[in-house]
């Protein structure tokens, strides 16, 4: 059997990839947090040995959620305190890897624009930045999930998602609260379909634009889908339309931005050839404090996610029994 011919695109793809997967781990404010952690880093000049070993640095000191949901951790630490000389240089390590502010728009149309989920208003935040670009799409789409929302969750978003039960029902909220008035007053295209592992509405601008709510199937009978899982489901929907001449933009917060933006480039750019934008807003924006343990945790999840892309890249990813079997079980939607 031959072996099928690599797409003309995928070699540029891998390429600027792995550009910025070294310029992460390059990135001066990334060098300056790890310095106060471990001063081992800076001797390191292979970018695939500081991908590693971020990763492993960030699994030892900077995971505070211990498998909870971000919004459910309570503690607090002393570098978090105002004042602490260690959160004032994680404050400016945040400044230069740019996880600390807003980043914008830089085309002025998308074949999509793509709301990520999340908890609490962030959903909403991350609809009303994106709404805010001076850009327009082909199509709008929220990422979402069937997490349950908890009572205190309930009541934090009852002003844009009254009666919300799940994360799903939270970008329906945000839609309906802010696009008020530009959806189609007939329901004109719009359909609602779900199974028990997924759940798709598709509702409609008055112009004509698809607005696709997705709440995606967890990752092998996990508790619910993470952000990965929802772009695969998003690749498989669209994945007749997905070609290099397509873009995607992400609307996320500035935390989230390197993490979910390298399992963009893994789910989807290096399988399809489209091009990935994430931008995000800073935390004042949602009226948030930034709390330096934060950015470690968030760090954490773009070293995690470092891996992984750099793994996809080099073709190891595709050796993993685990990842076949997933491949196999949601090859298609039916």
């Amino acid at each position: 059997m031959s072996t099928p011919k690599e797409p003309d695109w995928l070699p540029a793809a891998r390429a600027h990839a792995t550009d910025y997967l070294h310029r992460f781990v390059n990135n001066p404010g990334v060098e300056r947090v790890v310095y106060e952690f471990d001063k081992h880093y800076h001797t390191i000049k292979d970018p695939n040995k500081r991908i590693d070993y971020l990763s492993k640095l960030a699994a030892e000191h900077w995971d505070y959620r211990k498998g909870r949901e971000r919004f459910e951790i309570t503690e607090t630490y002393a570098m978090d305190d105002p004042g602490s000389p260690l959160g004032k240089t994680i404050y400016e390590g945040a400044a230069y890897a740019e996880m600390g502010s807003r980043s914008m728009a830089s085309l002025k149309h998308y074949s999509i624009m793509a709301i990520l989920g999340g908890a609490n208003k962030s959903v909403y935040n991350r609809l009303r930045f994106g709404l805010e670009q001076d850009a327009t799409y082909d199509m709008l789409a929220y990422l979402g999930s069937e997490r349950e929302l908890l009572p205190p969750e309930q009541e934090q978003v009852k002003d844009y998602a009254r009666g919300a039960r799940t994360e799903f029902d939270l970008g329906k909220g945000a839609i309906t609260a802010l696009m008020d008035g530009q959806l189609t007053p007939d329901g004109e295209g719009e359909y609602d379909v779900f199974t028990s592992e997924w759940h798709i509405t598709r509702l409609q601008k008055s112009n004509g634009v698809p607005v696709m709510l997705l709440s995606s199937p967890p990752f092998l009978g996990g508790k619910r889908a993470n952000t990965a899982d929802t772009y695969d489901f998003l690749r498989r929907l669209e994945q007749e339309a997905f070609t290099p001449t397509e873009n995607i933009l992400f609307v996320t917060g500035s935390l989230y931005r390197y993490a979910q933006y390298f399992d963009a480039m893994r789910e989807i750019c290096l399988r399809t050839g489209v091009d990935i934008e994430t931008i995000g807003f800073e935390p004042e924006y949602a009226g948030l404090e930034f709390k330096p343990t934060q950015f470690l945790q968030e760090l954490k999840a773009a070293a995690d996610a470092a891996v992984r892309l750099r793994n996809a890249v080099s073709g190891d990813e595709e050796k993993n029994e685990w990842r076949k079997a997933y491949y196999n079980r949601f090859n298609r939607i039916d």
